[in-house]
């Protein structure tokens, strides 16, 4: 169990419920094609691969922020089984300053950096 108080998991899950609507916010705006945006098709070679390589920007940054929302979703489980503040690894409290900075955290910081180190910064982040 966590040493959240009820004041602090409710401003925790205001940040979640802000953070999920700037996201989805950003993700409706994203998905506007290109071709609305500038007008027309590419017309040379030089634009279609412009176009391709903005295409995989575009496909980076929704699964970016896919992995967010999931990150969201598996927070709020998390709150419901009141497990949300604890520690997947060691199973200490997340102190609150960090929730406040990453309200999907699932690690103390400690944890989380040995996480890191054993299977590099794009596993399991915070």
């Amino acid at each position: 169990m966590s040493d959240l108080t009820k004041e602090q998991l409710s401003s925790l899950v205001n940040l979640l419920d802000s953070r999920e609507q700037r996201i989805r916010g950003q993700m409706d705006a994203a998905a506007v094609p290109r071709t609305v945006s500038t007008g027309r098709e590419p017309s040379d070679d030089a634009e279609l691969a412009e176009h391709g390589t903005e295409e995989r920007m575009d496909d980076a940054v929704a699964e970016h922020y896919r992995m967010e929302l999931a990150d969201i979703a598996v927070a709020r489980k998390r709150i419901t089984r009141l497990s949300y503040g604890v520690c997947l690894d060691c199973g200490e409290p997340i102190p609150y300053p960090r929730l406040q900075a990453y309200p999907t955290a699932k690690r103390c910081t400690p944890c989380q950096r040995k996480h890191e180190h054993m299977f590099g910064a794009s596993s399991g982040m915070r």
